[in-house]
């Protein structure tokens, strides 16, 4: 049997997960919450091997948290995570892999690949909802590019900041910040921000 710790700070989302899982034999709702803090009592009160058999679903966005905060806290307890988000920014399926979580697939999914990827993610294997991977190669391929400060930018402006605060930030002239800003578009070969933030 699958167990699913759903966190999300919608409980409609939830009571959905719920009974979808009904109809299944393999796979049941365990836990439910809406911040990184309420994991802490339910995963404390279980033993290693117990948590070995459980699987999260984690909203990237949560009520003034990251998701990605709590996805760290589930994976430190040997748990696999499967993110999922209204939003299908290749950007958050790219920081998805970089902290080492399993999956990634958007609540637009539909009902045979959320289960596809609950059983994949079990099994320790990684799974990205289908209509999204060839995006997610395309961006990739892009990142391993970029050096750790335009990376570092890049982060800021998926963030919606302004070129002034960014140099604020990263304590630079707004100069070298256009510049390289300008060559971020070159990689991404976009002509704004807004082509950019599409793509993240």
């Amino acid at each position: 049997m699958i167990s699913v710790i759903n966190v999300d700070d919608h409980e409609m989302i939830s009571l959905g997960l719920k009974s979808m899982f009904s109809e299944t034999s393999d796979i049941r709702l365990s836990h439910f919450c809406k911040t990184r803090e309420g994991l802490v009592p339910f995963i404390e009160s279980k033993t290693s091997e117990e948590l070995k058999d459980m699987i999260a679903m984690v909203d990237i966005k949560l009520e003034g948290q990251s998701g990605f905060d709590a996805a760290d806290y589930l994976i430190e307890h040997g748990i696999n995570c499967l993110m999922y988000s209204s939003f299908s920014n290749v950007g958050f399926i790219v920081k998805t892999m970089e902290h080492k979580i399993k999956g990634f697939i958007t609540k637009n999914a539909d009902r045979a690949e959320i289960m596809e990827a609950i059983r994949t993610v079990s099994r320790g294997e990684t799974y990205i909802q289908k209509d999204l991977l060839s995006d997610m190669m395309y961006v990739s391929g892009i990142m391993v590019t970029l050096t750790k400060k335009e990376r570092e930018l890049l982060d800021l402006i998926a963030e919606h900041l302004p070129n002034e605060i960014i140099a604020e930030r990263l304590g630079v002239s707004k100069r070298t910040v256009e510049n390289y800003v300008s060559r971020i578009f070159d990689k991404f070969n976009v002509k704004n921000r807004y082509e950019l933030e599409k793509l993240l």
